[in-house]
């Protein structure tokens, strides 16, 4: 009764031999495809006849296409299926299909179903062979086979019982394809009179023997599904009912593929029916005869078998490959692109539309018979094949549809939804509804636009051989490019135009007359309004046989879109070149006079360089480290040594935030390095008289990241203390002065025309003075405190520097900026005894106030601008800020110590600095 018993079974253990196909020039050479012409490929000889490497070189293998199939089931554990079955059920055994469970209930070598399943989607692994569909997912589908019948009734009520079963089953799972390598119609069988769909008769012939499969087939209709048949192996001139059924039953042809039987010469394979009735929806594929289709033999290996059980499964396994390329097709898609794409053989009651060839296929269809009804469901794709034919398109949905070729069809094109391009030729009528956009840079014949026009794929020219209407409501978009290429729309005819001109991208530059529109037959009508959203420019049309739009800067400052006073700032200073911008910053100023209003003021964060101002805000502010450090160390050894020489070594580490307010961003800056220094006992007035050395990394980054900058600073001091006896306690004064030398390198990024990196070096110094008075008094033998007053002056003197090439790169003269701080607070000291060491440990409170430039400033200007110059602030310093300190010193022995110390500042800005040090007496 089925095909899966009369399949033509050839064995052999000869390596398949390259067959000459006479008539059939997929072969091409190519590097591109020979690629895929592996010893695998070859194999299946036919791989090579469908034309399948020219679509595996287009991307095509059926990833993420699960292909379903009804026959003996699958053997799950053969090495070509290894991860290849999404699931399935075995009604032989009423168990699930898994990747490790699952057999082949045929029992004859191949094992009919595992033969089918390897043509389908056997893995390329480089072994044996590979299916069309080499990337596929399985879904397996095993009948339940009874070959004792007492008579015709009772085998053809046991069919449809167990076929329709299978065939409900598949339909809950809505899959895209099911082969179906089986029939019904066996002539060598006495019991099976009808040899052919034909000889049911009627519709009602055909319902009377099998009413079950009918109603599972349009269950199958409704599940979307392409239903994949067998022609049958009797040699008749029509195909067996279930290939056929769509001639009694005509809802089912939409989903409906049959599949006649070649040899391995491309001719008719002797045993195949013919496409015959059925040849509306029928093609021919490899079905082998001598030796047959070389595929998975279910117990072990592989073997060769012919039949249209063979050809099927091609055609399966392409339309994966086509689902593949077009995952929004339905069945009805995938029928017309295979069938319409297939190599014509000749007479179509024998072959069909000819042999299958998936490489042209999965460039979409070649004809369109009648209405091409499509929705893209959002994705990209291109039709690439001449179409032909007395269909039309109709384009819906979201995404692109692309056509490439010379297409003749003569029904019309409709734009519904979503971007038809147009990059070949049309022959047809478009007509673009209000939610469709036409773009493409080909030619069409004539157009009606109540949607969007919009030439070209970016910029470029569609041509419209005859005439061009753009009604109310409609728009045409306009694009311009760098080089001030524009789009354009030819018109062969007459253009009518009403709707919108909308300017959708740029960039429009000043005083051009941009020719966007020509019509051999003159214009009628004007635009209704111009739309567009640039900020500082206003667009003009200028009519005439050929239609012009010109952009002319406007009166909108670029600062009435930027928010804070650095972007004012910045803003008004390029706003000073925007009539005439100088060559060596043109694309700067065109993405800024093109920019929509929102966009004006992260361009204008972007471009005034406040890592400058944040860099003098992370120096000037830090002028407190090296007097606190020098105070910390004079302090220690005036009150513990007497007339002894101290040297002395301390490692900092340094982490200062400054939050910026609603002009500045937040500076993260860290420092690192070390300073030596000593001081000795001068003359008998109780002076002491120190120097230092150092070395400090500063690291400086802003909140946004993409600007940073780096100093090595290398600094000098002299300081000198004294303390006198007041009462039980002293009076204690240290006074000094620094110098410090910094070489700055500083980095930003910024996306604006185009990514730039911004990189500048130059060198800053800093000079201070500071001094400090205290009065320390004993509170106990071992312990003190000491109130004391701090004044600290600090100079930062920036050099002058130009950032490296770019069209946003600045430059800056050299200034100054001054801070003053006076810190009044209480420390206090103590010491305890250990076994063999003094431990001293100190803590101390204070408030500082700052007085000067508390927010940094720096005057920069445009390099390429002559006369640009702008100001802008950095972070501000704390006015007030609560300080702490606290330390520890080991004693170990009469000439050395160690110690940890902590200063903190907590205000508006933070400041923690922790430091290691050591000191030697001697």
């Amino acid at each position: 009764m089925s095909n899966k018993k009369r399949p033509i079974y050839l064995l052999v253990q000869l390596a398949l031999l390259s067959l000459a196909l006479p008539g059939i020039a997929h072969a091409e050479p190519d590097n591109t495809l020979e690629q895929w012409r592996t010893k695998e490929y070859k194999r299946q000889s036919g791989l090579d006849m469908i034309n399948a490497a020219k679509a595996y070189s287009l991307g095509f293998t059926g990833k993420g296409v699960t292909v379903g199939y009804l026959d003996s089931g699958i053997q799950a554990t053969h090495p070509e299926f290894a991860g290849a079955i999404a699931g399935g059920f075995d009604f032989n055994t009423n168990t699930p299909y898994t990747n490790t469970q699952g057999v082949d209930s045929d029992d004859d070598v191949p094992g009919h179903g595992s033969h089918v399943a390897g043509i389908i989607g056997a893995r390329r692994n480089g072994v044996g062979m590979h299916g069309v569909a080499f990337n596929s997912q399985l879904f397996a589908v095993a009948y339940v086979e009874n070959g004792n019948f007492l008579s015709p009734e009772e085998e053809a009520a046991y069919d449809d019982r167990e076929f329709s079963r299978s065939w409900n089953y598949l339909a809950q799972f809505k899959l895209p394809i099911i082969n179906n390598s089986l029939g019904l119609n066996d002539c060598r069988d006495s019991y099976d009179p009808p040899c052919h769909i034909l000889e049911y008769g009627s519709a009602q012939g055909a319902l009377d023997w099998q009413p079950l499969i009918i109603d599972s087939f349009r269950n199958s209709v409704k599940a979307g599904t392409l239903m994949v048949f067998a022609t049958g192996n009797e040699t008749q001139d029509h195909p067996d009912f279930m290939a056929g059924s769509p001639h009694w039953f005509p809802e089912l042809k939409d989903n409906w593929l049959a599949v006649t039987a070649l040899d391995e010469q491309g001719n008719l394979a002797s045993y195949a029916n013919k496409c015959g009735v059925a040849a509306e929806w029928c093609l021919s594929a490899p079905g082998g005869e001598n030796p047959g289709i070389y595929s998975v033999n279910s117990a072990g290996g592989y073997a060769y078998a012919g039949g249209t059980s063979m050809a099927s499964p091609h055609v399966a396994g392409a339309a994966a490959l086509v689902k593949e390329a077009f995952p929004y097709f339905t069945a009805y898609h995938l029928q017309q692109t295979l069938l319409t794409t297939a190599t014509p053989l000749g007479d179509p009651s024998i072959y069909g539309w000819g042999l299958l060839n998936v490489g042209k296929a999965v460039q979409g269809p070649a004809q369109f018979t009648r209405l091409f009804d499509v929705d893209t469901l959002g994705y990209n794709s291109t039709f690439a094949n001449d179409i032909s034919g007395t269909g039309g398109l109709h384009k819906r949905g979201s995404g692109s549809l692309e056509l490439t070729g010379n297409n003749s069809y003569t029904g019309d094109t409709t734009v519904s939804g979503g971007r038809l391009a147009i990059n070949g030729t049309l022959a047809s009528a478009v007509t673009v509804e209000r939610e469709g956009t036409l773009g493409g840079s080909g030619t069409v014949a004539q157009v009606d636009n109540y949607g969007t026009l919009a030439p070209g794929n970016s910029v470029g020219t569609l041509t419209v051989s005859g005439d061009y209407t753009a009604h109310a409501g409609s728009v045409h978009e306009l694009e311009v490019g760098p080089a001030g290429a524009t789009d354009r729309l030819v018109v062969g005819g007459t253009a009518h135009i009403d709707g919108t001109l909308k300017l959708a991208g740029g960039p429009f530059r000043q005083n051009i007359a941009y020719s966007f529109l020509d019509a051999a037959n003159g214009v009628t009508g004007q635009y209704s309004s111009i739309a567009y959203d640039m900020a500082f420019l206003s667009p003009t049309l200028l009519y005439g046989s050929s239609l012009s739009v010109m952009v002319e800067r406007n009166d909108i400052p670029f600062a009435a879109f930027a928010h804070t006073g650095n972007q004012k700032s910045v803003a008004q200073a390029l706003d000073a070149g925007s009539t005439q911008p100088p060559a060596a910053m043109a694309e700067l100023y065109d993405t800024v006079l093109n920019a929509q209003s929102g966009s004006v003021a992260d361009y204008m964060e972007q471009l005034q360089g406040q890592i400058h101002a944040g860099t003098t805000s992370a120096l000037l502010s830090n002028g407190d480290l090296l007097p606190r450090t020098l105070g910390k160390q004079a302090s220690s050894a005036r009150n513990t040594v007497g007339k002894e020489a101290v040297l002395w070594a301390e490692v900092i580490h340094q982490q200062r935030d400054l939050d910026g307010d609603d002009n500045s961003q937040d500076v993260r800056h860290k420092v690192g390095g070390l300073l030596l220094g000593g001081d000795t006992a001068i003359g008998e007035q109780g002076w002491r008289m120190g120097a230092s050395l150092g070395y400090l990394e500063n690291r400086i980054k802003l909140d946004d990241r993409r600007q940073t900058s780096r100093s090595n600073s290398y600094s000098a001091a002299l300081y000198g203390t004294q303390a006198w006896k007041m009462g039980s306690g002293s009076l204690n004064l240290l006074a000094g002065g620094a110098y410090t030398r910094h070489s700055l390198d500083s980095e930003r990024s910024i996306s604006i025309h185009q990514s730039e990196t911004l990189k500048a070096d130059y060198k800053a110094h800093s000079i201070q003075a500071f001094a400090q008075l205290g009065y320390r008094m004993p509170v106990s033998p071992r312990s003190s405190v000491e109130p004391y007053a701090s004044v600290n002056w600090h100079q930062l003197r920036h050099g002058s520097f130009s950032e490296s090439v770019g069209q946003a790169a600045l430059r800056g003269d050299s200034q100054r900026q001054n801070l003053s701080t006076v810190t009044l607070g209480l420390r206090g000291t103590t010491e305890l005894d250990l076994s063999k060491a003094t431990l001293s440990l100190s803590a101390g409170l204070g408030w500082r106030h700052a007085l000067g430039d508390t927010t940094p400033e720096r005057e920069l200007a445009f390099a390429a601008l002559p006369g640009s110059n702008f100001r802008i602030s950095g972070a501000p310093i704390a006015k007030n800020a609560a300080v702490a300190e606290l330390g520890a010193e080991l004693k170990a022995g009469k000439s050395t110590s160690f110690g940890l110390s902590y200063q903190g500042q907590f205000g508006r800005n933070q400041d923690h600095a922790g430091s290691l040090f050591m000191k030697v007496r001697f």
